[in-house]
């Protein structure tokens, strides 16, 4: 007898997958490229969706209710797989924007890479909304349900781990969804089973192997991380601290002492200064600077000539406000002008925890 529960957790496990997957594309490539190309990673969700929708309409005489619990588990598990190590080429690769042929062969790499997962995804929701044996609207409304909750499951995901590998979480909760469309024994064994239909039938194992990776990877920046961001080459060395979320990959380059300190527009009369600070990037080209401060506001009176700080030369003055705190270089401006009521606007959860550790040791070494 089959299991219409079963079946629809399946179908919301994949459903969420599949706009967790897209909504974790467009900020990876936010970093390795630029945010528009995030219309590119629509673009290639639908293609391979739709691809997979047609693939189950040419071959309707082979896809029935009568293999329907055997078909959905293996293309969710091939989703599965096929986004983990569609994930693994496309950090190979360097998408920059160039006038060459390598450029374009890498971006069709790219796309490729992107649309492979969703032609599986296709097939399975295809699938559960043509041939299975419940009501339409319930299962549409679970497929609704699904997406809606994985818009909102990147977030938990992002805000807990890396880019990839919050690509890999998604590979082993739609290898999940698969062990549920297992169990929901609609239909029988096909006559003759798919290529790698033994491999994928090692469903828990696969579960446990996506999970595994997916937690070691996140323990590390020296998994599967971008290869190249912004046209630059990164590797594991390239930085002490790198985080994402929904919005953002925060990265802090090691510190460089003794030198001439980073500014928008010194005065030519800058006397000779040098301080230890670090760079800080968000998504690998919008810069900050975090300069190394023990509360001595003499040590940072060279931002006294950088014309970004023209306005505090007004007179009267007593109050400032810093929309976008970053690297804390416009509070310490704000503070070497003498303002007594400084207010700071930040809404990118990384910098607030890195800037809170700071202010920690500071009051450490005041202590």
């Amino acid at each position: 007898m089959h299991s219409a529960r079963s079946f629809y957790i399946g179908l919301f496990l994949i459903t969420s997958c599949t706009l967790m997957l897209q909504l974790v594309h467009t900020r990876i490539l936010s970093v390795l490229a630029w945010y528009h190309l995030a219309f590119f990673v629509i673009s290639m969700a639908m293609f391979g969706l739709t691809a997979g929708a047609v693939w189950v309409y040419l071959r309707k005489d082979r896809f029935s209710e009568k293999t329907l619990s055997h078909d959905l588990t293996y293309h969710s598990v091939a989703f599965a797989i096929a986004t983990a190590v569609c994930l693994a080429i496309q950090m190979t690769l360097v998408p920059v924007a160039t006038k060459s042929f390598t450029s374009v062969l890498t971006w069709a790499e790219l796309a490729i890479c992107i649309s492979i997962p969703f032609f599986f995804s296709g097939i399975v929701v295809s699938l559960a909304l043509t041939r299975s044996p419940f009501p339409v609207g319930w299962v549409y409304g679970v497929d609704l349900l699904g997406a809606a909750v994985g818009c909102l499951g990147v977030i938990l995901i992002l805000n807990n781990t890396d880019g990839p590998s919050a690509v890999l979480w998604v590979a082993a909760i739609a290898a999940v969804g698969g062990l549920f469309f297992s169990a929901s024994n609609i239909g029988g064994q096909p006559s003759q089973k798919p290529a790698l239909a033994s491999f994928l039938e090692r469903r828990k194992t696969i579960v446990f192997v996506l999970a595994a990776c997916a937690v070691a990877n996140g323990s590390t920046m020296a998994g599967l991380q971008p290869l190249a961001v912004k046209g630059k080459f990164e590797s594991v060395y390239t930085h002490i601290f790198r985080d994402w979320n929904t919005f953002s990959r925060v990265a802090v380059r090691e510190e460089a002492r003794n030198v001439k300190p980073a500014m928008w527009g010194p005065s030519k009369k800058l006397p000779d200064w040098a301080v230890d600070q670090r760079v800080m990037d968000v998504d690998g080209d919008a810069g900050t600077t975090m300069y190394r401060f023990t509360g001595d506001l003499k040590a940072v009176e060279f931002l006294k000539y950088d014309v970004t700080n023209l306005a505090y030369f007004l007179p009267g003055r007593k109050s400032a406000a810093v929309i976008g705190v970053g690297g804390g270089r416009d509070m310490l401006s704000a503070a070497v002008f003498g303002m007594s009521d400084i207010t700071g606007v930040e809404i990118n959860p990384i910098f607030v925890r890195l800037l809170t550790y700071a202010a920690r040791r500071l009051c450490g070494l005041a202590a």
